[in-house]
């Protein structure tokens, strides 16, 4: 039986994990450029070593309040669908082998109101850890608002 692995990270001092698979990189916090015109859960833009990543704040996005410290707040960089962006999270805990046993489909409840978010849920050692789906934090319009500020990058950088 194969185990996976979920990077685990918290907001709101609530777990939440991504497949591992999906992440490219964890960072320490940095300041964000701002973008115009984009939803309200997108913080703006970062540069990481010359590849430009959309950076989500996940509270935002998960309808959250917002975080008021930036100490110890982390960006995970993966890919959602074919774009790099990152997610803004309050800190980032462990790197967990989960065992097949271990985990649970999204209750019934959630998913009759599309909650789509939520990929499983892990139950390990008296916790329980919500596996987003990454794939699902994008709806078709943040789709074409994140391929728009791919787009405009290209152009930039094709216009010196």
């Amino acid at each position: 039986m194969e185990n996976r692995q979920i990077v685990v990270f918290k907001l709101m001092g609530h777990e939440f994990g991504v497949d591992i698979k999906k992440v490219l990189e964890i960072l320490n916090y940095e300041s964000v450029r701002p973008v115009p015109d984009a939803p309200n859960y997108i913080d703006g833009i970062i540069n990481v070593r010359g590849t430009v990543y959309l950076v989500f704040n996940l509270r935002k996005r998960l309808n959250m309040s917002p975080i008021e410290e930036i100490d110890g707040t982390k960006f995970i960089l993966l890919y959602l669908k074919e774009n790099k962006v990152g997610l803004l999270v309050d800190s980032v805990c462990e790197i967990l082998s989960v065992q097949e046993e271990a985990i649970e489909r999204a209750p019934q409840v959630i998913e009759k109101n599309k909650v789509s978010c939520i990929d499983y849920i892990v139950k390990q050692d008296n916790r329980m850890i919500v596996v987003l789906n990454i794939d699902a934090i994008l709806s078709g319009e943040e789709n074409l608002f994140v391929q728009g500020v791919s787009d405009e990058e290209d152009y930039c950088s094709n216009a010196e």
